[in-house]
């Protein structure tokens, strides 16, 4: 009788395990428009013949079709309520084909959206998710579980724990590297060992993303780091595009010769990721047979591998030097903003007109949105840099994730920086469909939180993926802050992620409720965090009640409308009443804020202009 799988891994021997499930589904004629997962249910066959292929192939560790058997991914096929289901089948299946020779595998793969603090998916949300598929997977009865293909160490946390509440069972973990050996979020192999060391996991490793050469790069990084067994599953290669089919092009020999090095290097269980077939794990099982060293639960010579190699972050830019805004928020100079939204097309002269006048007025700030409402308009970044170079006034452009994937992100905030854009507000978005292109598609990679995470490690000289590019940036980071949300406790939350991730100062939607203002703050351990508070000047009892209705975020309360309300269709008098409104708010704030960000309604400076100078 073989003995239990903790036992098993605890020999000395090294362990071969499968290779990649969905690429040998997808060989088989499965295309990547549906769930690979379901094919447990529906063409379960299928699923054997490649289980059986890679037990043929000398694999000792058996995967079940699972990856993406998580309650997200499958709600875009709009199977999320067979997933119980899927997993019981797929789990039946592997047990069917391991038999009592060889261990099976729980094998769980991230969510597919964005944990907190990079996204809107809280932790504890997380854990409800991987509960439910690793509750379905005790219940069939698996040897083990295996996290495959994580970049977030966050998100794998909450997996962990989730499997740890939920099973006594050999949990193994695996991140997903770059080139670089980090993820793509920037965690590094110190930072998975330290993870495995935190819940006393059985093995760590890799999976998914590099070839055998970049694996190995990772291996001799971890194996100093750790005593732990270590799990090593690297793709065939890099995928290619050839006759509208990705093909993976490292062959078995090659895969074979690196399984060699795997084990010298102190590799203990090697199978493979994405574009390994039986005939690699064929290989792999070659290699390590005529491996003579065994390299189990001995002492680690840490002279005998690469010490691991880590682009350390720069020191930060003081705020006060990277800015005229930072140097006001330094030393407690009040701030003042005046909003102003590019133009539709490629006529300007109005916007020109506006930074004349408030150059005139004495006003060192402007707010330039980023297609605020979802509205097509000039670059925010582009008017930043016209506003830099012709005028005495720094512009605080705005930046939001919707429109841009992280790529494109990271080029424009480096491009913007070369211009000499020293301040940005960072913000998620509007949905595409709130505007004038509804059909327009949304990117949101990542959210406000997320964004403000990368924009901070550039300010250490890294990039998303943790390497270094040479000179740090200096931006002054603001954040967008919604003290009057309906969900109070959500938007504390968040903007205490957004500070965490390195958020400098904070600029808030329209305030008319100082009372309700005050209350937000006294809930946030951040008390001191300069908060720019801002202001939209009323025109009319029309416009006071599309913003209270119609804008997300914004609060104005009864009696502003009330107030409003008795200026009957007299516009001036509107106008003057929703001046001083706004300069009330702005007169009893100044004690509690870094300052005001005045907008200027429909475009009327001198509106904006007139509540500034009434301070």
């Amino acid at each position: 009788m073989k003995p239990n799988f903790k036992e098993f891994l605890e020999s000395k021997s090294v362990v071969v395990a499968d290779g990649g499930m969905a690429t040998s589904l997808y060989e088989k004629g499965f295309y990547i428009n549906r769930s690979f997962e379901e094919l447990s249910i529906t063409e379960s066959q299928a699923v054997r013949e490649v289980t059986q292929s890679f037990k043929k192939a000398g694999a000792q560790i058996l995967a079940t079709n699972t990856f993406n058997a998580i309650y997200p991914k499958l709600m875009t096929y709009g199977l999320q309520d067979q997933q119980n289901e899927i997993i019981t089948s797929a789990v039946n299946i592997t047990k069917e084909v391991a038999g009592d020779e060889n261990y099976v595998l729980g094998v769980i793969g991230p969510l597919g959206v964005l944990v907190e603090p990079l996204g809107p998916t809280s932790f504890s949300k997380a854990m409800d998710y991987f509960k439910k598929t690793a509750n379905a997977m005790e219940q069939a009865g698996v040897d083990g579980y295996s996290l495959v293909g994580f970049h977030d160490l966050k998100e794998m946390e909450a997996a962990i724990q989730a499997v740890r509440a939920t099973s006594s069972r050999p949990l193994m973990i695996h991140m997903a590297i770059q080139e670089s050996t980090k993820s793509s979020y920037g965690h590094t192999p110190r930072e998975l060992s330290d993870l495995a060391d935190k819940y006393d996991v059985e093995a760590v490793g890799f999976a998914g993303e590099v070839g055998p050469s970049g694996m190995l790069t990772a291996l001799n990084q971890l194996r100093p780091l750790t005593k732990r067994k270590i799990a090593l599953m690297p793709n065939a290669g890099l995928p290619r595009m050839i006759n509208d089919e990705y093909i993976y092009l490292t062959n078995p020999d090659y895969l074979g010769k690196y399984a060699k090095r795997f084990v010298q290097a102190g590799a203990n269980i090697i199978g493979g990721h994405s574009g390994v077939g039986a005939d690699h794990i064929k290989a792999i099982d070659n290699a390590v047979r005529m491996t003579k060293t065994s390299n189990g639960n001995i002492e680690v010579n840490v002279s005998q591998h690469l010490q691991p190699v880590v682009d350390e972050p720069q020191k930060k830019q003081p705020l006060a030097q990277r800015s005229r805004l930072g140097q006001y928020l330094s030393e407690g100079k009040r701030v003042y903003s005046v909003e102003i939204v590019p133009p539709k097309g490629v006529d300007f002269s109005k916007f020109t007109s506006h930074c004349e006048a408030l150059s005139a007025g004495g006003v060192e700030f402007v707010n330039i949105p980023d297609g605020a409402r979802a509205v097509s308009r000039v670059s925010s970044l582009q008017m930043a840099t016209y506003v830099k170079k012709n005028f005495d006034i720094e512009p605080i452009p705005h930046f939001t994730s919707r429109d841009r994937n992280l790529l494109g992100l990271q080029s424009d905030l480096l491009g913007c920086h070369i211009n000499g854009i020293r301040n940005i507000l960072l913000v998620t978005g509007d949905p595409p469909k709130l505007g004038n292109c509804p059909g327009a598609t949304a990117v949101y990679d990542v959210d406000s939180i997320g964004l403000t995470h990368i924009t901070s490690r550039m300010n250490e000289g890294l990039d998303l993926g943790g390497s270094s590019f040479g000179q740090p940036t200096e931006f002054c980071i603001g954040v967008a802050l919604n003290p009057t949300a309906h969900n109070q406790t959500l938007e504390v939350k968040r903007f205490e992620y957004k500070i965490e991730a390195g958020a400098d100062y904070a600029i808030t939607q329209p305030i008319y409720d100082l009372e309700a203002y005050e209350k937000f703050m006294a809930k946030c351990e951040s008390k001191d965090f300069p908060v720019i508070m801002g202001i939209w000047p009323l025109v009319s009892l029309r416009n006071a009640e599309f913003l209270k209705n119609e804008v997300p975020g914004v609060e104005v309360p009864d009696w502003a409308l009330a107030e409003m309300e008795k200026a009957g269709d007299n516009k001036e008098e509107a106008i003057k009443r929703g001046y001083e409104i706004a300069v009330k708010t702005m007169q009893q704030a100044q004690g509690l804020v870094a300052g005001f960000q005045v907008s200027a309604p429909f475009n009327r400076v001198q509106v904006a202009l007139n509540c500034i100078h009434a301070l």
